[in-house]
């Protein structure tokens, strides 16, 4: 049986697509509410995951690996620098670029935030089972691997 929010049209209930953006966009909040303890955005929180994974990079190459905009990096980068996550350094191979690192109190800062996602999506997904939730998860990255 699908659940029917009382101000949303029926037709739009089975419209898949729909569904998803007006899910995300609820658990998008959640995490933007978890993340603030923590003094980061989301897609902050991106650029550390991917730093403390994948190691330095150049911030273009980071931009790509986070798959944020190149225009956007450098504002985000800039508060996680001025908070101490990051330190950007001159590549020496090339004065023109910079390096970016994750420092040890972005180490910290990433794990309190990943301790703060862990509890919210606990409480999002409570109602999937196990089984259920690696299914989503695993629908979900399909469909995204294949737009």
């Amino acid at each position: 049986m699908i659940h029917h929010p009382a101000d949303t049209p029926r037709s739009l209930d089975t419209r898949p697509g729909y569904v998803l953006v007006r899910t995300a966009m609820k658990v998008r909040q959640q995490y933007v509410d978890a993340l603030s303890g923590t003094g980061l955005l989301p897609n902050q929180h991106v650029i550390l995951s991917t730093l403390n994974e994948q190691g330095p990079g150049h911030q273009k190459e980071i931009a790509e690996r986070a798959r944020l905009d190149s225009g956007d990096i450098v504002a985000y980068l800039d508060g996680l620098e001025k908070n101490g996550c990051v330190e950007r350094n001159r590549d020496p191979a090339d004065r023109r670029r910079q390096i970016v690192s994750l420092t040890a109190a972005g180490a910290r800062v990433l794990a309190a935030a990943d301790i703060a996602l862990d509890e919210v999506e606990s409480a999002t997904f409570a109602s999937l089972g196990p089984a259920e939730l690696r299914a989503f998860t695993v629908g979900l990255n399909t469909l995204y691997r294949n737009l």
